[in-house]
C-alpha cells in the first residue's frame, strides 16, 4: 500500500531544525532592528536641524533647538530662549526607549549633547541656535548630539561651528 504524507518522527525532526534556526536568527534580528531605530533617530534629528536651519534663513530670525536629555526629547522654536512659551514650538520629538540619549536607554554615560560650553553633564537642558544666515550662533557654536541603542551602538549628529554643516556619523 502506498502512503502519502509524513510520519510523526519526520515532523518532529523538521520542527526541531526550524526551532534551532530561529534561536540563532532572532538575536541577530533584534540587533538589526535596534540599529535601524538608531539610524532613524539620527537621520530624523539631521533632517530636523536642516529644517530649522532653513527656517532661520527664510524667516531671517534665530531658531533654537532645545535638547531635554533626561526626558529623551527635543524641540525647536523661533527665538533664542531655552524655554518655550505656548504656541512657539515648531517641532517636538520624543525619542523611543530603544534609541535615544544615553541615560534614556540605560547607559551610564551622561554626555549626550555638547554645544560650545554647554554639556548635558552640567544640565539636562542643552540648547543650540542658528542665526538668520543659518550658521550656529553665539558661544554655543557647533557641537554634537550622541544617540545610543540598547546594544551600545552609537551615532553622533554633528554640527560644524563655522558653516553649520550637519551630518551623522557612526561611532565604533
Amino acid at each position: 500500500m502506498r502512503r502519502k504524507g509524513f510520519t510523526l518522527l519526520e515532523l518532529v525532526v523538521a520542527m526541531a531544525i526550524v526551532m534551532i534556526l530561529l534561536t540563532i536568527a532572532v538575536p541577530r534580528l533584534d540587533r538589526y532592528v535596534a540599529r535601524v531605530r538608531l539610524r532613524f533617530a539620527g537621520m530624523t534629528l539631521v533632517q530636523d536641524l536642516r529644517n530649522m536651519q532653513m527656517n532661520a534663513e527664510v524667516d531671517e530670525s534665530f531658531y533654537t533647538i532645545v535638547f531635554v536629555t533626561n526626558e529623551n526629547r527635543y524641540y525647536f522654536r523661533q527665538g533664542t530662549k531655552s524655554y518655550a512659551p505656548p504656541g512657539t514650538v515648531r517641532t517636538e520629538r520624543s525619542l523611543s526607549r530603544y534609541a535615544g540619549f544615553p541615560l534614556a536607554v540605560g547607559k551610564r554615560n551622561p554626555v549626550s549633547a555638547v554645544f560650545g560650553i554647554q554639556t548635558s553633564m552640567v544640565s539636562p537642558v542643552v540648547t543650540m541656535s542658528f542665526n538668520e544666515m543659518g550658521r550656529p550662533a553665539g558661544a554655543s557654536g557647533g557641537g554634537h548630539v550622541t544617540f545610543l541603542d540598547v546594544y551600545g551602538d552609537r551615532v553622533d549628529v554633528i554640527v560644524t561651528p563655522v558653516d553649520g554643516n550637519i551630518r551623522m556619523a557612526w561611532v565604533q
